[in-house]
């Protein structure tokens, strides 16, 4: 895995520019012809349209990423006004998760190549298959939703400016070493309401399909540019947010591109509930995928800062908390033993029983967003009741370190708090004892 990466194209996923698709084979090795103020150094990566290259700046002495078109495809001013409306069209998006470009040139043999800020990290592709972000972990899913609220912050930018990108997916996203979130490579962009600086509108306006089969929604599929909004990009997101938490893709795994073309085209995303069977996604988190990924553009949020905005209430409930998963018959707690934690239910349902004179007597049946066992954590006492699952289970746990972090262990609303459940557990006593006397 690289170091240090521009936007890098993965073998299988070339990109799709309307009627036109070109593979890397055809693209053929050639000497690099070098502007007087840049020293060319080891090549990044290369896909479909050209290759990028490290560069020296020799005035300002940094490093930058070169990106240039292919010297054959140049000669075509289908693929060169393209190329130059990339340079033109990232340069005017001033925004920290877009990568910045430093200048747009074209060679004496009539190349054009743009320099761009070299990043340090490597891309959401790579990331996504790090051993350390497991499918179904909690590291997977705090981490990969707050770098996708950073690129739906990008993308917000870039369709205020009237730029809709048309090519979200993990290698296009750049995670830097110190943190840092970029969205890359707008050579698919359309522009909805404005034209090109230079050049024409040809490439943007071309039919056909536009995107990378896998995660382009159905109207890029179908090939019609009209049809290609803000909510395109809005599928993009989902897709990715649908990666992070399956492991898997919206339109199944089909091998074959004409397969796989076919079935977007025709909208048939496999259910998310059905990918993420056995690992506990969050029911709350696969609505908002479901709704992200749906085939109708207007049946999806109608715009990427809604959907942003959903993503962002949902960490802040707590999604960052361990998460434990029980088979259906599982004991989750024992009646009589310690209260060390709490959980919360995110998917699946509970079943709550004490057992009297040998036999279970049950109390309730919990749902998804209910919560059980603080009782026994914040007074300390032994379990009260048992609790079993009854289907798959996934569980936020909550600990008394975590829960201390939350109110502060020794301030006024950890007083509140514990106050209420002695009075709580005093009232529920008063109770049991009372039915007790009734029933003999």
């Amino acid at each position: 895995m690289p170091k240090s990466i521009a936007p890098v194209e993965v073998d299988e996923r070339i990109p799709i520019r309307g009627q036109h698709r070109v593979s890397e084979a055809e693209i053929v090795q050639e000497a690099i012809p070098t502007p007087e103020d840049l020293f060319i150094d080891r090549e990044l990566g290369r896909g479909g349209m050209g290759r990028i290259h490290v560069a020296q700046d020799r005035r300002l002495l940094r490093n930058v990423a070169l990106k240039r078109l292919d010297r054959k495809l140049s000669r075509e001013p289908f693929y060169r006004d393209g190329f130059v409306a990339e340079g033109q069209m990232t340069g005017q998006l001033e925004h920290p998760n877009i990568v910045p470009v430093h200048s747009l040139a074209i060679s004496p043999d009539g190349v054009p190549y743009f320099t761009m800020k070299l990043v340090d990290g490597i891309s959401f592709h790579y990331w996504l298959r790090d051993p350390k972000h497991a499918v179904g972990s909690s590291v997977r899913l705090e981490e990969g939703l707050s770098i996708l609220v950073k690129v739906c912050d990008a993308l917000a930018y870039s369709h205020h400016r009237g730029v809709v990108h048309r090519d979200i997916k993990p290698d296009n996203i750049m995670v830097s070493t110190f943190g840092q979130v970029y969205l890359m490579d707008f050579g698919l962009a359309r522009l909805s309401k404005t034209k090109p600086a230079s050049g024409n509108r040809a490439q943007m306006e071309a039919p056909g399909a536009v995107g990378t089969p896998g995660y382009m929604s159905p109207e890029q599929a179908r090939g019609v540019p009209s049809e290609m909004s803000e909510s395109t990009d809005i599928f993009g997101i989902g897709a990715l947010l649908y990666e992070l938490v399956s492991g898997k893709l919206p339109f199944g795994s089909a091998r074959d591109v004409e397969t796989l073309m076919r079935t977007t085209r025709q909208g048939r995303v496999v259910p998310i509930d059905k990918a993420t069977a056995g690992v506990g996604a969050p029911k709350r988190l696969r609505e908002i995928i479901d709704r992200a990924t749906q085939p109708k553009p207007e049946d999806r949020y109608p715009s990427v800062v809604e959907l942003q905005r959903e993503l962002q209430a949902f960490l802040r409930g707590g999604l960052h908390l361990p998460r434990q998963l029980f088979l259906p018959g599982e004991l989750i707690i024992r009646e009589g033993d310690p209260g060390d934690c709490a959980y919360m239910i995110v998917d699946g349902r509970c079943r709550v029983y004490r057992t009297v004179d040998g036999k279970q007597e049950t109390l309730m049946t919990m749902e998804p967003g209910e919560i059980f066992g603080e009782m026994a954590l914040l007074l300390g006492e032994p379990r009260s009741a048992s609790v079993e699952a009854l289907d798959p289970v996934a569980l936020l746990v909550l600990d008394e370190k975590t829960l201390e972090q939350g109110i502060g262990g020794d301030g006024w609303a950890s007083a509140l708090l514990h106050t209420l459940a002695k009075r709580f557990r005093d009232l529920e006593q008063m109770v049991r004892r009372s039915g007790v006397s009734r029933h003999g």
